[in-house]
């Protein structure tokens, strides 16, 4: 049975108080409580609540292919790393102006785990992200082509605080695809931040977006306000192997 102030309170969307009035009012009985400390209890339980909701909802939405935050990454494996850059990138100051985190090097690295946990970060201090892989890209633009709303998708990724674009170079863009990122960039250049990973050199660019001029143009854009992290050093998913015995060893001739 509910009664008529648990209603109200369900009513007001103050679902946690409603059903922990019970428990609530008999602790601040026992400890005798103020009334404005009694209130200040119940709006806190109710702003965390909210908040962690809310960053629930921010963390989906991004749709992370993973959730590791920067105290997963072992520094000690990949030296070539900037720690202070990092620590710098975590305040999410880039983000407020407009600048972008490139991050370059071979298959393996930790581009995509850094990616994901300045993400997290970002998402944790309110920012709103969303993640796409260079593979999500071309296919989301083929089918806005089919159904004529690639100027709808343009709009949808140069909303969020903060754009996530994974394995950049993997394969080369389509002209389509090349075009849309274009387009993306440029609407987001010096108001919405980008990450961007790679395993290609700027040099390389060209064949990744077919077309030397429209790279340049690309990069212009990306690099203006931008760090890059150059990332040296062996896979750590080859590390992983050699750990476990299973990676080929050349016998000697």
């Amino acid at each position: 049975m509910k009664y008529p102030l648990e209603e109200r309170l369900h009513q007001l969307g103050w679902h946690l108080t409603a059903h922990q009035l019970d428990g609530l009012t008999e602790d601040a009985s026992k400890h005798n409580v103020s009334y404005l400390e009694f209130f200040h209890t119940l709006v806190s339980l109710e702003w965390e609540s909210r908040q962690s909701g809310q960053l629930a909802k921010r963390v989906k939405r991004a749709k992370l292919p993973y959730t590791k935050t920067i105290h997963d990454f072992d520094f000690s494996f990949q030296p070539s790393i900037s720690e202070q850059r990092v620590k710098e990138t975590l305040t999410c100051r880039y983000i407020a102006n407009g600048e972008n985190r490139i991050l370059l090097g071979p298959p393996g690295v930790g581009k995509t785990h850094l990616a994901v946990s300045f993400a997290l970060e970002a998402i944790t201090q309110g920012a709103t992200a969303l993640f796409l892989t260079a593979d999500d890209v071309a296919a989301e633009c083929q089918k806005a082509e089919v159904k004529g709303t690639l100027s709808r998708l343009v709009s949808k990724w140069s909303r969020p605080d903060l754009l996530i674009i994974d394995e950049v170079g993997y394969f080369p863009f389509d002209e389509l695809a090349a075009n849309v990122f274009f387009q993306v960039v440029s609407r987001r250049y010096e108001k919405g931040a980008i990450i961007l990973t790679s395993n290609k050199s700027y040099i390389e660019w060209g064949k990744v977006f077919g077309d030397d001029v429209l790279a340049t143009a690309i990069l212009d854009r990306l690099l203006h306000h931008a760090v890059t992290f150059n990332i040296k050093g062996e896979s750590y998913r080859l590390r992983e192997k050699k750990k476990a015995g299973v990676f080929p060893v050349s016998k000697p001739k």
